[in-house]
């Protein structure tokens, strides 16, 4: 490596994200010399973590630099690379998402996707990415920008929308999916999977796989027999280790209705879908999934400050392993020439035809210096395709309608939400009225 790098690093006081993808990338034996700039409108937050970085620095005999910073101009000029991982109005904003929707009956596991909380909090995420890509574009042409933000479909499109910059969306669902198999299966490596998949962010469809080269369908119904449902087998191979997990019934019910495996992660999975999250949120129970209550997401960010603490004490060691995402193989990639296969939000630009064109879609990319180029996925089956595209639309819908103000334009999204047809217009109406006064201070779109 030549010449220095310089990365703006957009959240860059989140003790849970920050210290994971900015170590990943430190580990990378040929990227030696990289200026980070922790851009964070909490200065001390990003203070903590310039602090712990510098240690990891210290230990690992690197050359990088740390800044932290409230100056976007500062962070983003000449800047090469753009990871934001950010919340718009934080927990508390979040806890508008979940607590109005469920007085209408919709029941939000997770929220920061679809149904009525991903769009109260798209309305407030999408003003502040549009600024955010015209500033990057104008501050710094030629960066690569990585977005770890939900909804990533409506965020990862501004990017698209405003500018030519080298733009993805990053998600590690599929690596869910393949944490499973593995145990399934009883392989040693993911090399050992070949998988064909595409959808949307949160709601994608694994078309098909290969299991060291056999038909990976085939094998597992041999594995069903007569008599096991698919969450027998997971029940037997595989257990759960991270917070918050999916048991996988309604990934089997899904498996064994549409002969397709969808994404693992039931808690997302569910909220694309009508009659799960709906009513009096009983199906929940029945599928065991749990909802995420604000109060667990506080423990769960005052768990990782604490952790955070520690290591910049001292009184807990740094391990320096790997997580698996993809952020530092690709900062790898584009800044020293090398090419790799990834999993990418991009516009469709026919890597699944028949999904609107455009559209932020999720399936395998090539990564390299020109960016990301799509992996031709194919079309989704019908079923499947009935599924996927009113988010797929709605996505549009929403950027549109978040972009521009456009109160009735966003109101039809909601409408088309399949979380929201046991209402009527009329709730439907109430509910976004209710979402859009608790967002006032993050919409200001919606209120000229």
């Amino acid at each position: 490596m030549d010449k220095r790098i310089k990365l703006a690093y957009v959240g860059g006081g989140s003790y849970q994200w920050a210290p994971r993808i900015i170590k990943d990338i430190m580990l990378k034996e040929d990227l030696k010399a990289i200026d980070f700039m922790l851009l964070d409108r909490e200065l001390e937050r990003a203070g903590d973590i310039k602090r712990l970085c510098e240690r990891m620095n210290e230990e690992l005999k690197t050359d990088h630099t740390f800044t932290a910073t409230m100056s976007e101009e500062e962070a983003f000029a000449g800047c090469d690379f753009v990871i934001i991982c950010i919340s718009t109005g934080g927990l508390e904003a979040m806890r508008h998402d979940i607590a109005i929707p469920e007085k209408y009956g919709v029941y939000q596991t997770v929220g920061d996707t679809v149904g009525p909380g991903g769009w109260s909090r798209n309305l407030r995420n999408v003003p502040v990415f549009n600024a955010l890509a015209e500033k990057i574009a104008r501050l710094s042409n030629d960066a690569v920008v990585l977005n770890y933000t939900n909804p990533m479909a409506c965020l990862t499109k501004a990017f698209a929308a405003k500018t030519n910059l080298r733009a993805v969306g990053l998600c590690h669902g599929l690596y869910e999916n393949y944490e499973v198999l593995l145990d399934v299966f009883g392989l040693q490596s993911e090399s050992e999977l070949n998988v064909r998949f595409g959808g949307v962010n949160h709601f994608f469809w694994m078309l098909d796989f290969k299991v060291n080269g056999q038909d990976g369908y085939a094998l597992l119904q041999e594995k069903l027999g007569a008599d096991k449902r698919f969450i027998d087998l997971i029940n037997e191979a595989h257990s759960d280790e991270i917070g918050f997990s999916s048991n996988k019934y309604l990934t089997s019910e899904l498996f064994e209705t549409y002969g397709f495996l969808p994404y693992f992660g039931d808690r997302h999975t569910c909220e694309f879908l009508p009659n799960i999250i709906t009513g009096t949120g009983e199906r929940l129970d029945t599928y065991r999934i749990h909802r995420t209550t604000i109060e667990e997401r506080y423990d769960m960010l005052r768990k990782w400050k604490d952790e955070v603490m520690q290591m910049i004490e001292g009184t807990t060691p740094i391990t320096y392993e790997r997580t698996r995402e993809t952020a530092a193989d690709i900062v790898e990639a584009v800044a020293l020439g090398k090419t790799f296969i990834d999993i990418v939000n991009i516009p469709n630009q026919g890597q699944i035809p028949n999904l609107p064109l455009g559209a932020i879609v999720e399936t395998l990319g090539v990564v390299n210096s020109l960016g990301f180029t799509p992996v031709c996925t194919g079309p989704l089956p019908e079923p499947i395709r009935q599924m996927v595209l009113p988010h797929a639309e709605n996505s549009e819908t929403i950027y549109e309608a978040a972009s521009t103000g456009n109160y009735e334009l966003a109101l039809q999204a909601l409408y088309n939400d399949p979380t929201c047809k046991h209402l009527d217009y009329t709730d439907i109406r109430r509910m976004a009225q209710e979402l859009l006064e608790a967002n006032r201070p993050y919409a200001p779109q919606f209120f000229k």
